[in-house]
């Protein structure tokens, strides 16, 4: 136990003073936690959301199924793309478009092709979020305390996926309907994505 605490003391990454003070994994964290917040209150009130914008309870049930299968594919593609090229502009892009599934959901006309993309969007970003916050904090933090900081990452994963349905709820009971939640998406995902856009360069560890 003695060897294994002294190599992990001198495996690269931040202590836990300099991962506090971490410009990076403070962008990281705020982003990560305001898209869990609006993408989460999406996903627990896309039947209603949908029925608002004139789909039947059945097809609603077979869009969110669809977008469940998309999250599938985010994970996948996202996780190569980010070994590709910059982590940062993926990470960036992919929850920018978050942002637009929003938006088609706004005013969808009734038109099927653009509520049909507004879930895959919603879904393969959905797909994504945990995949791009434990990438950049392995990268930015380093191993040697990888586990402590990426706890605290996972907590505020949990507490924006507990607060969005709560705040959506609110949203359509003080509005009657979830256009204010499907703007506040917008908002939140293209701040969330500024977040992770700006980020520097991860060290040479």
């Amino acid at each position: 136990a003695a060897a294994g605490k002294s190599l992990l003391a001198d495996a690269p990454g931040l202590s836990i003073d300099e991962a506090w003070r971490n410009a990076a994994l403070w962008r990281i964290a705020i982003s990560t936690f305001i898209i869990m917040v609006v993408s989460i209150a999406l996903v627990v009130h896309q039947i209603p959301i949908l029925e608002e914008a004139g789909v039947s309870r059945t097809n609603a049930a077979w869009l969110a199924s669809l977008a469940g299968a998309a999250s599938v594919a985010g994970k996948l593609v996202t996780g190569a793309l980010m070994d590709r090229f910059r982590p940062n502009l993926v990470g960036g892009l992919t929850i920018a478009t978050c942002g637009l599934g929003f938006a088609l959901l706004i005013d969808p006309a009734g038109m099927p092709v653009v509520i049909v993309a507004a879930m895959l969007i919603n879904g393969y970003v959905s797909g994504t979020k945990l995949q791009i916050c434990a990438y950049l904090t392995s990268r930015h933090a380093g191993v040697r305390n990888f586990g402590t900081i990426f706890s605290i990452m996972a907590s505020l994963i949990a507490l924006g996926s507990g607060l969005g349905p709560v705040i959506g709820g609110m949203a359509y009971d003080w509005h009657g309907n979830y256009s204010a939640l499907l703007i506040a998406g917008i908002a939140g995902s293209l701040l969330s994505a500024w977040l992770i856009y700006g980020i520097a360069d991860y060290p040479d560890w």
